[in-house]
């Protein structure tokens, strides 16, 4: 509203009463008949010469805040993930919500577009999980095995989909933690928090794990287990202390290289020399016959390998247009990583049979085995980046966003919601500012801390296979597929989720995933337990226990 507004409105409501109001005096005047009546000069309302500010004009005027607004708005359903009034790119909706993005102009430059978006993606999903792929086909059958893949595939396409439109309701938020303060409150994001923390450092310290066993398979256990799982940490940690996002998009392109140029190894190894032991019959299975607790722990190295959407929404925040570049990103990435995991486990089970290893390099003969590992490493160091660089940022947002509250209190300036991390919904997504050192001090201690905790984890549970299953029991299948369905739910309360047919059928949907996930939680995790304990009282197996120097290279056994 303009100041030509506000005159328009309050001139012609005084028209209606009287002659219109006036802060400029009237002036005797005679006219040529020698009588003398007021003339005034040109007469405009008081209102149009008052100082005007934005939105206090209208003293009754109060902005509509979604995420605090408890009513249900009618207008609502343009932002259901599965309705036809979705939000469309490129609509009003859509432009008014991309308006209400946290935006820097200094690093607008650094946002990334759908290819540097596809490539981290790739990067983050197709790296350790695939190594275990093959030795699940061994377990639950050829076919089983295959339809998992492809199923699993499929419903981590649509939950990523999922994110993308909870955002664009929210687009306030910066990473998956910042999700659950919008879904629940200040007491749900500190579950979210502790959760994908904890599944970060899981994840990580798998291919802390998987990079020791390499060292010790390439220089034949040259020294303690322990001393290659910390060079492996400190290479990640140095690797992550350059904190653009852009950088690890540029990273991740001889990080993909390395774990395509690993994979064609072992395919073409295993072609030509066969595996570990070429006399042994293959033992192919088309329909495996496990045990519970081999068929659950399987299910889970499936689950494990597409494991990237919790660190989605971290990239999702750092594209140009996340609206509409993010669904088309998430689709090349599921297709291209979908059809690579058929293939490579598909393949290589084909040529190793029952002797197929996890991870699978220990597949092949001791030369081409140094030889893979060594072309490994650096997509290893990837995925140590990619997860790494994902819990780093988060806990570098939430430590400045307290600092800068103990800052405010300090001064005894009343903290409004949006920079109070301890009020509100809203207040998880404001970014203050801070001084460069102190940003960078923050940054530093962040990044520390985390790999600081990976450290730990992957020499208390040295063994591959049982991290990437208590990983996927405990907390991936929340974070993958599980929060997803809250979104949806969320976002189609209030009856909608009934509407239709159509609604009934994606409920269904929503259904069977929550149900997958209580599968992978409870079995899972008792599968898991006894899976590691298993391993460590079995007296062929040189990992006997935490933090041990055994050699846990694949000729160890």
């Amino acid at each position: 509203m303009d100041g030509h507004d506000v005159e328009a409105a309050h001139g012609e409501t005084a028209n209606r009463y009287g002659p219109p109001l006036s802060d400029k005096p009237t002036v005797p005047s005679s006219d040529s008949s020698g009588g003398s009546k007021p003339i005034s000069t040109e007469r405009e309302p008081i209102s149009s010469n008052r100082p005007m500010l934005p939105l206090t004009a209208d003293a009754t005027h109060k902005p509509k805040d979604p995420l605090n607004d408890a009513t249900p708005d009618n207008n609502t359903e343009k932002f259901d993930s599965s309705s036809d009034s979705d939000t469309a790119i490129g609509d009003v909706s859509d432009i008014q919500n991309a308006s209400k993005r946290p935006t820097n102009q200094e690093n607008d430059h650094k946002k990334i577009n759908t290819t540097q978006a596809v490539i981290i993606f790739i990067t983050n999903e197709v790296g350790i999980g695939m190594l275990s792929l093959p030795s699940a086909l061994n377990t639950l059958g050829f076919f089983p095995g295959i339809l998992c893949i492809v199923v699993m595939g499929m419903l981590s396409l649509y939950t990523a989909y999922n994110l993308v439109q909870y955002w664009r309701k929210y687009p306030y938020m910066l990473n998956i933690v910042d999700y659950g303060r919008v879904l629940g409150g200040p007491w749900l994001e500190a579950v979210f928090a502790i959760g994908f923390l904890i599944n970060m450092a899981l994840i990580s310290a798998s291919a802390v794990v998987t990079i020791s066993i390499g060292l010790n398979t390439v220089s034949e256990h040259a020294t303690c287990t322990v001393v290659f799982s910390l060079l492996a940490v400190l290479a990640m940690w140095a690797m992550c202390v350059p904190r653009s996002m852009r950088f690890v998009s540029w990273a991740s392109w001889p990080c993909t290289a390395s774990i395509i140029a690993t994979v064609m190894v072992v395919m073409i190894t295993l072609g030509v020399q066969g595996p570990r032991d070429p006399t042994a019959p293959l033992n192919l299975k088309a329909i495996g016959s496990p045990t519970f607790v081999e068929a659950t722990a399987a299910f889970l190295n499936i689950a494990f390998a597409f494991s990237g959407n919790q660190a989605f929404p971290t990239v999702l925040a750092e594209m140009e247009n996340p609206s509409r570049d993010f669904p088309r990103a998430v689709a090349i990435e599921k297709c291209i990583t979908t059809t690579i995991y058929a293939i490579v486990a598909t393949t290589v089970y084909a040529l190793a049979g029952a002797q197929v290893a996890s991870p699978a390099i220990g597949s092949l003969q001791p030369l081409m085995a140094k030889a893979a590992y060594g072309v490994a490493f650096i997509g290893l160091l990837g995925t140590g980046l990619i997860f790494g660089m994902t819990a780093g940022r988060y806990l570098h947002v939430v430590l400045i966003r307290h600092i800068d509250t103990f800052k405010r209190d300090k001064s005894g300036r009343r903290n409004s919601i949006p920079s109070d991390p301890s009020r509100g919904r809203r207040s998880s997504l404001a970014m203050p500012e801070v001084s460069r050192k102190l940003d960078w001090a923050v940054w530093l201690f962040s990044v520390s801390a985390f790999w600081i905790v990976v450290w730990i984890l992957s020499n208390a549970i040295p063994v591959f296979d049982s991290l990437l299953n208590v990983s996927s029991s405990l907390l991936l299948s929340w974070f993958t597929w599980g929060v997803t369905v809250l979104f949806w739910f969320h976002l189609n309360w209030h009856g909608k989720w009934r509407s239709s047919t159509k609604k009934l059928l994606v409920a269904a949907l929503n259904v069977f995933i929550m149900l997958t996930v209580l599968y992978m939680m409870i079995p899972g995790m008792y599968a898991s337990i006894v899976s590691l304990l298993n391993v460590f009282s079995d007296p062929n197996e040189t990992v006997n226990g935490p933090f041990t120097c055994a050699d846990n290279s694949i000729f160890s056994s």
